[in-house]
């Protein structure tokens, strides 16, 4: 089952109900699950992103972009020192014109707005928190084989980044987290393509489920990094 417009408003009021970052506890990793749509609104806040071409380039740190509200900000490169790695996740058997820039999020978007209903979901954007005590030599095993287990591995196609950015100090100015753009709506051809999906976090249990694997990830890998296990030597799905 999908989720519905009135679990959207009840997702935006508990954004704002829960605690700022600075006041959860010390242990506890963050995972924000927000719908692509060009009704998508924060409260007091800059607006989401209208459309999934757009998210993405965001994440890339790509102002080359164009979608159909026009070109990207040159902004998104000028962030480009806080990008530590990008690409874009397919299954095994996707067709090769979809690794084609930004044909798959492009499509999504025209879907959407072929709806005629402006709350009409393209992607999903993901953002989870990165654990400080993780190694950086372990964050694109640690997201990507995330990715591939719980999306991709179910035929979603899935945009990923991971940003981070030390100062001199070897503070963090930026914290290290990973974005995800994660098609919601079939984007092979064929008689379907453009329908929403029911299995690529489309509802709330699955949102929950997937916030779970995640912060279960984060445990996992801080593990094997302590136990002295190298990343190059490991499955990426592991």
């Amino acid at each position: 089952m999908f989720i519905t417009k009135a679990e959207v408003a009840d997702a935006r009021r508990a954004l704002f109900a829960s605690p700022p970052r600075n006041r959860r506890p010390a242990d506890a990793i963050d995972f924000k699950i927000r719908p692509i749509s060009e009704d998508w609104r924060l409260v007091h806040r800059m607006p989401a992103y209208k459309t999934a071409t757009c998210n993405t380039a965001y994440i890339w740190r790509d102002s080359d972009a164009c979608d159909r509200f026009g070109p990207m900000p040159v902004a998104f490169t000028e962030r480009r020192c806080e990008s530590r790695g990008a690409g874009l996740l397919l299954p095994a058997n996707a067709p090769l014109w979809a690794a084609q820039g930004y044909r798959i999020w492009q499509d999504a978007d025209e879907a959407a707005f072929a709806t005629g209903d402006p709350t009409a979901l393209s992607a999903w954007h993901v953002m989870a928190q990165i654990p400080e005590t993780v190694s950086p030599t372990w964050w694109r095993w640690m997201v990507t084989g995330f990715l591939q287990r719980e999306l991709v591995g179910k035929g979603a196609a899935v945009a990923w980044a991971i940003h981070a950015l030390e100062g001199d100090d070897g503070a963090w100015l930026v914290s290290p987290h990973a974005h995800a753009i994660v098609t919601a709506r079939r984007w092979k051809t064929g008689p379907t393509k453009g329908q929403r999906h029911p299995a690529w976090i489309a509802s709330s249990e699955q949102q929950r489920r997937l916030g779970a694997a995640w912060r279960r990830r984060c445990a996992t890998t801080s593990l094997m990094a302590q136990a002295g296990f190298r990343w190059s030597t490991l499955p990426i799905m592991s």
